[in-house]
C-alpha cells in the first residue's frame, strides 16, 4: 500500500510541475526533445566503432531522418529560436538537428524539386537562413568536385557563372559575391 500511495503521490507532484507551465513551453520543449531524438539518430552513429558498416547503415538513416525532419518542417517550420523558445534553442542538439540532417542530405534538396521548394520557402519566410541553404547545396556540388552553386565554406564558384551565382544569393537574400570571391574555371 505505501509503494502506491508513494507512485500516487509522486504522479500527482509530477502533474503539478508540469501544469505550471505555460502550455506554449510546453508544445517548445516538446519539439525540442522531438528534435533532440533526431539529432541523436543523425550523430549517435557516426562512430568509429560503426564505421565498417557506416556505407551501409548510414544513408538509409539518413534517409529516415531526412523524412522525419521533412514532416517536422511541414507541420511546425523550420527549427528556430521563435519555435522553440529562447533557451530550448541554445540546446545544441535541438539548435543544430535541422541543418545536421540536412547537411547529410545535400542530393535530396538538389534532386527534388518538392524538397528543394519546402526549405526555399522556409528561407523566405524568414526560417532558415540562406547562409545554411546556400551551405548544404554547394556540400553536394563539393562532394561531387562540380562547381558551387552558390560560394560558400566549401568553396568558390566560377567566375564564368558569376551573374548566376549573384541571382540565386539574392533570392536567398544573402550578400552577392565580388569578383575577388570567385574562382577562375576552365571549362
Amino acid at each position: 500500500m505505501r509503494i502506491v500511495f508513494g507512485l500516487f503521490f509522486s504522479l500527482l507532484l509530477l502533474a503539478s510541475c508540469k501544469s505550471s507551465l505555460a502550455p506554449s513551453t510546453l508544445k517548445q520543449n516538446a519539439l525540442a526533445f522531438e528534435l533532440c531524438e533526431l539529432y541523436g539518430s543523425d550523430q549517435g552513429l557516426r562512430t568509429k566503432a560503426l564505421a565498417p558498416t557506416n556505407n551501409q547503415i548510414l544513408p538509409k538513416i539518413d534517409s529516415i531522418n531526412f523524412t522525419k525532419l521533412v514532416a517536422f518542417v511541414q507541420e511546425n517550420g523550420m527549427p528556430n529560436e521563435n519555435l522553440l523558445g529562447k533557451d530550448n534553442y541554445a540546446i545544441e542538439c535541438v539548435k543544430m538537428a535541422g541543418f545536421s540532417i540536412l547537411l547529410h542530405n545535400p542530393e535530396k534538396l538538389v534532386h527534388d524539386t518538392e524538397y528543394y521548394h519546402l526549405f526555399f520557402q522556409e528561407v523566405q519566410a524568414g526560417r532558415m537562413s540562406g547562409e545554411a541553404f546556400a551551405l548544404i547545396i554547394d556540400k553536394y556540388y563539393w562532394s561531387r568536385q562540380q562547381n558551387l552553386a552558390y560560394g560558400s565554406s566549401f568553396g568558390q564558384p566560377c567566375l564564368r557563372d558569376k551573374e548566376d551565382v549573384n541571382q540565386r544569393r539574392k533570392l536567398l537574400g544573402i550578400k552577392e559575391l565580388e569578383d575577388t570571391e570567385f574562382k577562375e574555371c576552365t571549362n
